[in-house]
């Protein structure tokens, strides 16, 4: 069984923003750090232009984007390819 590009997009679930004044990922995925994210509901991951907006506003240095993969799905494997990204106030 061949598997597309195609399906590894659709095995993504969701994004996930973090904000942080720390770089690396020593626990960036921390609950105070989120900013927002975006997910397969209303096939938001699907548009040509994402818009995350933070819940609150946080300042920091480094932004950090997590992709999280489909539990329910046979093979694990999905794929998030971001060209650009801005970050403003």
């Amino acid at each position: 069984m061949s598997t597309s590009s195609r399906d590894y997009m659709h095995n993504l679930e969701k994004l996930v923003v973090y904000v942080d004044n720390k770089g690396g990922k020593d626990k960036i995925d921390h609950p105070g750090n989120m900013c927002g994210g975006v997910s397969r509901q209303n096939d938001a991951l699907y548009r040509p232009k994402l818009h995350v907006p933070c819940k609150r506003p946080i300042r920091g240095r480094y932004v950090y984007i997590e992709a999280w993969g489909m539990a329910d799905r046979p093979s694990k494997l999905f794929s998030a390819v971001l060209c650009e990204v801005w970050v403003y106030e």
